[in-house]
C-alpha cells in the first residue's frame, strides 16, 4: 500500500486524546440538557435515498447543488451520505407511524455528516452535528423554548459569551411569495453584476441570495428590499412576540433581516448562534421553523422546528481542560505474581474502579506506565506480599506507602477517593 494511502482522507481527521474527551464531553452534555428539555432519542441511517435530501433540502442549496456524496448501489438505487439531520429526521418520523401516535415528539440525533466542502478549521468533509428536532407544535413558546435549549447548551459548555444571537422571520407563505417577487425583481437589474452561484439562485430561489458570501453580492444586498416590509399582520405579530419572549427570559440577540438560512425548507424563525468575528464559516448553531416539510414528504400536515450545531465547531471555542481521570495501576514484581495481581485487578474493575495493567512487561516498564497514565495510586504486588495476602500501595501524590489486606484494598482505595 502506497504511503499516501495511509493518509487519513482529505477532509477527514482522527479523533483521540484530549479531543475525542471534549467530544464526548459535547454530546454528553447535549444529551443531559436535552433530557431535562423532554427530548428522547433518534439515531438515522447515515445515508438514505437522494430523493430524501434532494427533493427536501432545495436543488438552489449549495448542500444539494455542490457537496453531496451521492452515489448508486447495486440495486440501482441512488443513495445519499447524510449532509444534514433534518431531512433525515423528518423521513424517520413519516416512515415510524408509532412516533406520531403523540405529538408533541421531541427527538436528539448526534453523528457524522458528510459534504464535500473545503476543508477548513471547524469544517471537514465528513464532521458532527449534535441535532434537535420538535415536531407538531406551532406557537411562539415552542420558537422560544427551542432557542432557550440551544442558549442553554452553549452556556453549558461554557461558550455562549463567544457567540451571538442572530434572529430572523421569513414571515408566512404569502409574505415570502411576495418578498421572492420583489427581489426577482430587483436583483434581474443587476443580473450581471451577479456572481454565478446567485445568478442560478435568482433563476431557482432568489431568498439565497441573501446568503451568499461573494463580496459582490453582499454590496448589491445593501439596497436590496427588505422582508419586514412584506410582514402579513400575523407575521409581524407572531415574531414580535418572540423577540418580547426573549426579552422577558434575558436572552440577547441581533435581529438580522438577511439571515435566511440555507436551505429550501425553512418557514417563519430562522436564527443562527454566530462566533464573535467576521468570517464565512463562524456560525456554530443554527435553525428555525419548518412548517412545511413534513407535508412535503407525507402530505400529513405537522408543524417542526429544528436546530443543530458543530461538535468541531463548538471544540474550537472551548478552551477549558477537562478534568482527566487517575486510574489505578496494579503492578507485579515477577511472573510468579502475575495471576494473583490479574484477581485483584478484576475485581477493583468489577467495583466500578479504573484501573490499568501492564500483561507483559517488566517492573520498570509497569512503573514508568504508571507515571505516564498520571496514576493517583500504584498497587504493588511481589513474593512476600502475595504470601501474606497484602498489597503494598504507594499514593504517587505523596509518595508515601502504605501495605493493606488484599480484602481491604477496596475499601482504602475508595475512603481515599
Amino acid at each position: 500500500m502506497s504511503n499516501h494511502k495511509l493518509q487519513p482522507v482529505r477532509g477527514t481527521k482522527d479523533l483521540f486524546g484530549d479531543e475525542i474527551k471534549i467530544f464526548n464531553h459535547i454530546v454528553a452534555t447535549a444529551k443531559k440538557r436535552s433530557e431535562s428539555f423532554g427530548f428522547s432519542e433518534l439515531q438515522t441511517p447515515i445515508f438514505e435515498f437522494s430523493e430524501v435530501f434532494e427533493r427536501n433540502l432545495g436543488e438552489a442549496s449549495d448542500i444539494v447543488s455542490k457537496e453531496v456524496y451521492k452515489f448508486p448501489d447495486r440495486g440501482d438505487n441512488f443513495l445519499t451520505l447524510r449532509p444534514e439531520f433534518t431531512a433525515a429526521i423528518v423521513r424517520s418520523f413519516c416512515s415510524n407511524g408509532e412516533l406520531q401516535q403523540v405529538l408533541p415528539q421531541k427527538f436528539f440525533s448526534y453523528g457524522p455528516i458528510f459534504r464535500y466542502d473545503r476543508p477548513q478549521k471547524g469544517r471537514q468533509r465528513q464532521f458532527h452535528q449534535i441535532n434537535f428536532e420538535i415536531f407538531g407544535e406551532d406557537n411562539v413558546f415552542c420558537d422560544v423554548e427551542a432557542i432557550l435549549l440551544a442558549s442553554t447548551i452553549l452556556k453549558d459548555l461554557g461558550v455562549l459569551g463567544n457567540t451571538t444571537l442572530e434572529i430572523n422571520s421569513l414571515g408566512d407563505i404569502q409574505t415570502k411569495i411576495k418578498y421572492e417577487a420583489a427581489l426577482t425583481e430587483y436583483f434581474t437589474k443587476f443580473k450581471n453584476d451577479l456572481s454565478n452561484d446567485s445568478k442560478i439562485r435568482l433563476e431557482k430561489n432568489p431568498l439565497r441570495i441573501l446568503d451568499s458570501k461573494d463580496q459582490q453580492d453582499i454590496d448589491l444586498l445593501a439596497e436590496a428590499p427588505s422582508i419586514y416590509d412584506f410582514f402579513s399582520e400575523n407575521s409581524k405579530k407572531h415574531f414580535d412576540q418572540i423577540l418580547n419572549l426573549l426579552n422577558k427570559f434575558d436572552v440577547k440577540y441581533r435581529v438580522n433581516n438577511r439571515l435566511v438560512r440555507g436551505l429550501d425548507y425553512y418557514t417563519s424563525t430562522v436564527f443562527e448562534f454566530v462566533m464573535a468575528f467576521e468570517g464565512a464559516q463562524n456560525t456554530v448553531l443554527a435553525g428555525g421553523r419548518y412548517n412545511s416539510l413534513v407535508e412535503k414528504m407525507s402530505g400529513k400536515q405537522v408543524p417542526a422546528i429544528g436546530f443543530a450545531a458543530g461538535i468541531e465547531r463548538l471544540m474550537l471555542l472551548i478552551n477549558t481542560s477537562l478534568e482527566k481521570s487517575r486510574p489505578i495501576q496494579v503492578n507485579y514484581i515477577s511472573e510468579n505474581e502475575k495471576l494473583y495481581a490479574f484477581e485483584i485487578v478484576n475485581k477493583l474493575r468489577n467495583s466500578g474502579l479504573i484501573v490499568d495493567f501492564v500483561l507483559d512487561g517488566n517492573f520498570k516498564k509497569q512503573m514508568k506506565r504508571a507515571s505516564q497514565n498520571n496514576s493517583r495510586f500504584v498497587v504493588i504486588i511481589g513474593e512476600s506480599e502475595m504470601k501474606n495476602g497484602e498489597v503494598m500501595v504507594k499514593d504517587f501524590d505523596n509518595a508515601k506507602e502504605q501495605k493493606v489486606k488484599s480484602e481491604l484494598l477496596l475499601h482504602y482505595l475508595e475512603g481515599k477517593n
